[in-house]
């Protein structure tokens, strides 16, 4: 199975967001700076990239044909499409979760 054209673009957007998050923290001061010797940051990067590739397989096939700033755009959104997709657990049920009570 080959991967569409449109996923690779959706993949490029993430990507490129994902180096422009390393270029910020580089540019941060020192006490601001992301730990670049953690395992986890990177693996952070590579799972918001995996996120652009989910949606961009999800979103597009091979017969797509869209101009290539939109797979890229949506690419370099996906992990903000993502949260807002994802419902946010009710302020009732958290309480009542963190008190030991299910309601």
């Amino acid at each position: 199975m080959a991967i569409p054209t449109p996923v690779l673009y959706t993949a490029l957007g993430g990507v490129a967001i994902q180096l422009l998050t390393v270029i910020d923290g580089l540019k941060a001061p020192k006490d601001r700076q992301p730990d670049f010797k953690s395992f986890s940051y990177y693996i952070a990067l590579l799972l918001n990239v995996s996120l652009s590739v989910i949606l961009g397989l999800v979103y597009f096939d091979e017969k797509a044909n869209l101009a290539k700033v939109v797979y890229f755009h949506v690419g370099a959104s996906a992990p903000l499409i993502l949260r807002t997709l994802a419902p946010p657990v009710p302020e009732i049920v958290r309480s009542s979760h963190t008190a030991g009570k299910l309601v």
